[in-house]
């Protein structure tokens, strides 16, 4: 089970998802919308997936991967997917990804207002996500929980 507080890292931080095919190629990519819905499951966005869907399409085994400089804190969990691109779990992420977008927006707002020099890039990063569409929601169960950080020793 996930403690509230690695549900809140994924929410907070970018996450590297790992898949692999049937004959074990590896392939890892960064997931900018990661949210834990219970203490069990997660459902993170598919907008881009090529080779990490036809890899979970063959192969539902993933491991996910972050780390949380704030708290000084690294996790690796390890699950089984299911590719949902109708139904409540898709319509359950498309309100997460709304939800998401609505934060993200404020906090860009207040980057910019800090630092105009990065409206531009806060523009044609506003643009760019605008253009993309999600395919599917990805739910995975989560199975297993390991920490990245060293023990230390008394």
């Amino acid at each position: 089970m996930m403690s509230k507080e690695i549900m809140q890292m994924l929410d907070e931080n970018l996450v590297y998802l790992a898949t692999s095919t049937l004959e074990g190629k590896p392939n890892v990519v960064p997931i900018g919308l990661c949210q834990a819905i219970s203490d069990k499951q997660l459902i993170i966005i598919d907008v881009m997936f090529d080779k990490t869907r036809k890899n979970l399409e063959a192969n539902p085994m993933v491991a996910i991967s972050f780390t949380d400089h704030k708290r000084r804190e690294s996790y690796q969990l390890k699950g089984k997917a299911e590719v949902h691109t109708d139904g409540p779990v898709f319509e359950q992420m498309q309100q997460i990804r709304e939800q998401k977008a609505e934060r993200k927006r404020a906090q860009m707002q207040q980057a910019v207002e800090m630092s105009p020099e990065l409206k531009e890039k806060a523009d044609r990063l506003k643009e760019w996500r605008k253009n993309l569409k999600p395919r599917a929601a990805v739910l995975i169960t989560v199975e297993e929980i390991y920490s990245h950080m060293p023990k230390l020793k008394d």
